[in-house]
């Protein structure tokens, strides 16, 4: 069937500026309204939001052929060489341009959104020696790179596997996990074994992280970098970036997956602005967005009474109070447990989440318990105890209170308001004086990354990882270049250690659990409450549901290849 109808006018050549001016008709009224979200309505909207599923299971009808897929998105990639940036900006088409070694299931084969089974993605199987040391992949014949210059169609071998994954050791931001690797080999043309420094049962877990693509040695040996092209074996070939404009994917017709895509184009519209961007929903010139209140879904369900709802559940949260601890007066153990106890947590979920929320923890429940943590069982210093905290603070010589700092990124507009009120609570409960700073996407993450500031930072974990290995040993081991919240206690690193040594399923449970505990009992990270969240689709998006940890908008687009339009 043809990819537009020819009745209609065409989405196809789509232009920002085009999209903008249809756009900008709601705008002063979506800000208007998202301003005014979030107060004194989280029952009603906690009970509005119990009616949207959490799991939207794929299709039953023959899936379609064609059509234009388009978001407008607020990331933008601060550049595309996935050596140098784990930044979701990338990773929201990258994971549809390049494939990996394993992967996670995807939405139309997923028992539900909590569902972590890995699944063959370049490799057809993979196993382990006794030691956990070696591991074996056994690679697809016949997977072609994308028939584009250089590479022109050629075959996939282990070879530029090895390739890929030594240039991800030499730099970057994956060398820690790439430089666990003491060698590789290739014993024929489709077969990799990776012989590792020390045991690692969770090694596989590793390689399917949604930032672990692999990319052509070709471009990296021709350009110097990967910051210009991005070719891969995907099931779309990236046909236009424009930075801070536009991602326009076009269909791979030689994936190996024979059939899939779907869809001709993804186009991915920059769009900072998230009043346009409910607008762009609303208008019919975007097909999915999320949002993160039950208040902007019934807003959007105003205008757009058929769209469809995924109430998303989050297994973690990504973002909370960062502590330069390296240094004093955070270095204290009962400073950070005063700054704790000082913020209330709950006031966070009732209102700026409209009672849709979760009070915030940093390593997924579903690796050690079978039910979302509560705020009392996550210890006695994430309880909102402001006297407590004034008493505490004094004790390690800061009666007075102090000043300090603290810069962000607006990932979305409820984020200002818990900043904000961070600084109203450290200021009326500990009289700490906090000047904050609201910096650009870019500037934000370079920072950040890189570790050039002091006082506080409204931190994160990348939202990218799945991995129980990922979420413990990689962010939290003393010496790991993910260790953003520099995290340095003897007791983690000797548990996320003995974590990754051991094979047994109820021992990873019980020693993840440990890991909890201690991380909460010395405050390590501060989590702040986050979204439960909300995906909705215009009606005729099919199979682009969102699973545990994994966004179909963000780390998660693989699961696009999957998707299709009933239109």
């Amino acid at each position: 069937m043809p990819a537009t109808d020819p009745r209609k006018p065409s989405r196809r050549d789509v232009s920002r500026r085009t999209f903008l001016k249809r756009a900008s008709w709601t705008g002063a009224g979506m800000t208007a309204l998202v301003v005014g979200a979030g107060r004194g309505r989280a029952s009603g909207q906690a009970t509005a939001a119990a009616s949207y599923p959490e799991w939207i299971p794929a299709s039953t009808k023959p899936p379609k052929r064609g059509g234009v897929l388009t978001r407008a998105s607020a990331w933008d990639p601060p550049l595309i060489d996935p050596r140098l940036t784990q930044s979701v900006g990338l990773y929201q088409f990258a994971g549809l341009t390049s494939n990996r070694l394993v992967r996670y299931a995807l939405s139309d084969e997923a028992g539900g959104p909590s569902d972590l089974t890995l699944k063959g993605d370049l490799a057809e199987s993979w196993q382990s020696d006794s030691a956990n040391r070696v591991w074996t992949f056994k690679l697809r014949q016949g997977v072609k790179w994308q028939n584009v210059a250089p590479l022109k169609g050629r075959e996939l071998t282990a070879a530029d596997v090895k390739y890929c994954y030594e240039a991800y050791a030499k730099e970057g931001v994956q060398t820690f996990t790439f430089q666990e690797i003491e060698g590789m080999e290739t014993p024929d043309k489709y077969t990799l074994r990776v012989h590792l420094k020390s045991p690692n049962t969770l090694f596989p877990q590793n390689v399917a992280e949604p930032i672990a693509i692999v990319f052509a040695r070709e471009v990296l040996e021709e350009d110097g970098d990967l910051k210009k092209r991005l070719i891969g074996t995907g099931p779309y070939i990236m046909k236009e970036h424009s930075r801070k404009v536009r991602v326009v994917l076009q269909r791979n017709p030689d994936y190996f997956d024979k059939g899939r895509p779907y869809i001709d184009e993804y186009v991915i519209l920059s769009t900072p602005d998230d009043s346009t961007r409910k607008a762009a929903f609303r208008t019919g010139q975007a097909d999915f967005i999320w949002v993160a209140s039950p208040s902007e879904v019934e807003v959007l369900r105003k205008t757009n009474p058929n769209a469809v709802v995924q109430a998303y559940h989050n297994t973690l949260a990504p973002f909370g109070v960062a502590l330069a601890q390296d240094k004093p007066p955070y270095n204290d153990v009962r400073v950070r447990r005063a700054i704790s106890m000082a913020i209330d947590r709950q006031k966070q979920v009732d209102t700026v989440f409209e009672g849709h929320g979760i009070p915030g923890w940093g390593v997924p429940y579903l690796y050690y318990q079978d039910k979302a943590p509560t705020l009392k069982e996550l210890g006695p210093w994430v309880q909102y105890r402001p006297e407590e905290a004034r008493k505490l603070l004094a004790e390690a010589g800061h009666g007075k209170g102090f000043e300090t700092t603290l810069f962000y990124y607006e990932y979305f507009p409820q984020m200002s308001s818990q900043v904000q009120l961070v600084q109203q609570d450290l200021k009326k409960n500990l009289n700490i004086d906090m000047k904050i700073t609201k910096l650009d996407y870019t500037t934000y993450y370079g920072r950040y990354v890189e570790g050039k500031w002091d006082g506080m930072s409204w931190g994160f974990q990348s939202g990218h990882a799945v991995g129980l290995d990922e979420r413990t040993y990689h962010y939290m081991y003393s010496r790991s270049t993910k260790n953003f919240f520099r995290v340095n206690d003897t007791v983690i690193d000797d548990l996320t250690t003995k974590l990754r040594r051991t094979a047994d399923r109820n021992e990873q449970r019980a020693i993840t659990k440990k890991i909890v505990d201690r991380e909460f009992d010395q405050v390590l990270r501060m989590w702040m409450p986050y979204d439960n969240g909300f995906l909705v689709f215009q009606p005729h998006v099919q199979n682009a549901a969102a699973r545990a940890l994994r966004r179909s908008d963000g780390y998660g687009s693989p699961t696009l290849a999957r998707a299709w339009l009933d239109k």
